[in-house]
């Protein structure tokens, strides 16, 4: 049974459109050994957007980054999470792979922190 694509974003915990590409970049990389500045200039975002992006990713338990070393650090997708997490994950991913999915994907995504940040003050 397929889960319904928003419902699959809100399992996974990606809210924004920057931070779906971002685990995009680190899921298709497979590791990374790279800083958020690298990061920010492939993806087309700026370095704080890559950094905070990072650190939710991170926080949500979608990735995993090793300690900065010169300030890069390694990033790969955490393959300990959850089951259904995972197929949301895959599902998403599956969905990315088409012009049609990835409209479908940016249509439901929040483009800025400032959308954000009027939905945190909201609640």
């Amino acid at each position: 049974m397929e889960l319904s694509v928003q419902n699959c974003l809100d399992d996974v915990g990606i809210s924004l459109l920057s931070e779906w590409d971002i685990l995009i970049f680190v899921y298709r990389h497979g590791a990374s050994l790279a800083s958020a500045d690298q990061i920010a200039r492939l993806i087309g975002y700026e370095s704080s957007v890559v950094s905070y992006g990072l650190d939710r990713l991170e926080r949500e338990k979608l990735i995993e980054r090793s300690r900065p070393s010169r300030g890069v650090c390694f990033y790969r997708i955490l393959a300990s999470m959850d089951a259904g997490r995972r197929r949301c994950l895959r599902q998403l991913i599956s969905l990315s792979e088409s012009r049609a999915g990835r409209l479908q994907l940016a249509e439901r995504l929040k483009t800025s922190w400032s959308d954000r940040g009027r939905e945190e003050q909201a609640s």
